[in-house]
């Protein structure tokens, strides 16, 4: 009974916090364009989607960014009619560097948010023995090169240095002599490394400088990073004296959470007539390898705590991304795309705040060019999505693995519900170029 106990004290929140979203806002006019940007590499973001278009950009570029994420999730049971999440708006940021050294080395670095979630709902919500509050944080710092190894190609790699934390709280079906039920929460953080490569060609030019068309493609492949909670702090409140050896007010654990990898193959087609107007069309194919996140364990230090083993058995998802980009006289942008997002959930793993969706998203952004240095660029994302079957099936666990029983896991029951989903993103970022070519000075007048 106490290890079934634990399993519904840590198993949903840590199962979805760990996958997390993964926040495809990295770079605003990769975000108007659906997020189709590793063929397109035109501005200082080609550090994250491709690091050898680094090579496709003169002088030395800069992109700051933040993003406002303001998401209305509302979740119906039969219970209860309805039930709102409480959690604010994420504001996830992004900084991006390319310099050309020369005419075949690059160099570039980047920070940013790639992987987070929040979620909140009031702490007497009919769930709040599967979720009351969940919260993943995730920073990335990359050092990046560039190298033209043919007028035609090159190739980029980065070192990537991660750091995450995270935080979950839940209510626990105990009661003691003061409260009706107990209180869970665990936070911890950690780092890992990985890194990020690519290859880009802009293969072919179709006409002259007044008229042209060009054909670009780009492969990218992030890997997947492993992080270490070697610090982890559980919490344990109002909980009745004769399990307190079991779950005592305060103890340590060690986790590792598997964030996942990402390979891109990305085109791009750009038409020019010179000095009037441009139109881009871009396409990214993702494959994003949630197999990697599989079990989740948890290993506490107190030698009385049974230790959790969640296993998850998530999917690889393929993600498809198209954009347009309108640039008229080289100073204003009209941008528009979409993407279908692929859940890699199964439909008996889902949780309140992350119920396996399968959604396609809209997207639309604006460009200014202020002047030869400087451009800013917005960006907005509509997601709507719902679903009207989700089940969060709950099951026996013993000794850290499922009770079977004529080779099926043993359920303790069943949370049923509707869930409805719209999510706005807007985004502002400041893009800066320095070194360019100086004016010639006018001639003196004898």
């Amino acid at each position: 009974m106490r290890r079934i106990l634990l399993s519904l004290l840590l198993g949903a929140p840590a199962i979805t916090i760990a996958g997390g979203f993964q926040l495809n806002l990295q770079g605003l006019k990769a975000v108007a364009m659906g997020g189709a940007f590793s063929g397109v590499a035109s501005d200082a973001t080609t550090v994250f989607f491709n690091p050898a278009g680094m090579s496709n950009l003169d002088h030395h570029n800069f992109t700051a960014g933040i993003n406002i994420v303001d998401a209305h999730v509302s979740i119906q049971t039969p219970e209860v009619a309805n039930t709102d999440q409480t959690s604010g708006k994420g504001t996830p940021i992004h900084f991006y560097y390319s310099g050309k050294i020369n005419e075949k080395l690059s160099l570039g670095f980047l920070v940013n948010n790639q992987f987070g979630s929040a979620s909140s709902f009031d702490d007497d919500w009919q769930g709040r023995y599967i979720i009351q509050n969940i919260s993943l944080k995730t920073f990335m710092f990359q050092p990046t090169m560039a190298y033209k190894i043919h007028d035609k190609i090159s190739i980029g790699a980065g070192f990537v240095y991660g750091m995450g934390s995270f935080s979950t709280e839940k209510a626990v079906p105990l009661a003691s002599n003061t409260t009706e039920e107990g209180k869970a929460h665990l936070e911890g953080s950690g780092d890992g490394v990985g890194y990020n490569i690519g290859v880009y060609s802009q293969f072919l030019t179709l006409g002259d400088d007044a008229k042209n068309t060009k054909f670009a493609i780009g492969l990218d492949y992030r890997s997947s990073i492993a992080v270490d909670l070697g610090n982890g702090e559980a919490t344990f409140t109002n909980i009745p004296v004769s399990l307190r050896d079991k779950f005592p007010e305060e103890t340590g654990f060690v986790s590792k959470i598997t964030l996942p990898s990402v390979f891109t193959v990305g085109m791009s087609i750009k038409h020019t007539v010179a000095e009037k107007w441009s139109l881009a069309f871009a396409y990214d194919l993702n494959m994003t390898g949630w197999s990697s996140y599989d079990t989740l364990a948890f290993d506490f230090k107190n030698n009385d705590t049974p230790d959790s083993k969640q296993i998850q058995d998530w999917d690889n998802v393929l993600t498809h991304r198209l954009g347009f980009d309108f640039i008229y006289q080289e100073k204003y942008s009209i941008r528009v795309g979409l993407y279908q997002d692929n859940t890699p959930m199964k439909d008996n793993l889902v949780s309140p705040h992350l119920p396996g969706v399968t959604q396609v998203a809209y997207t639309a952004g604006l460009g200014y060019k202020v002047n030869e240095k400087i451009s800013i660029d917005f960006a907005y994302i509509r997601q709507s999505a719902s679903r009207d079957d989700v089940s969060l099936a709950q099951y026996k666990v013993e000794e850290g693995n499922y009770v079977q029983q004529n080779g099926e896991k043993v359920q303790t029951g069943d949370f049923n519900y509707k869930f409805n989903r719209k999510v706005n993103v807007y985004g502002l970022a400041v893009n800066i170029n320095i070194g360019g070519p100086k004016k010639e000075a006018a001639a003196a007048i004898e």
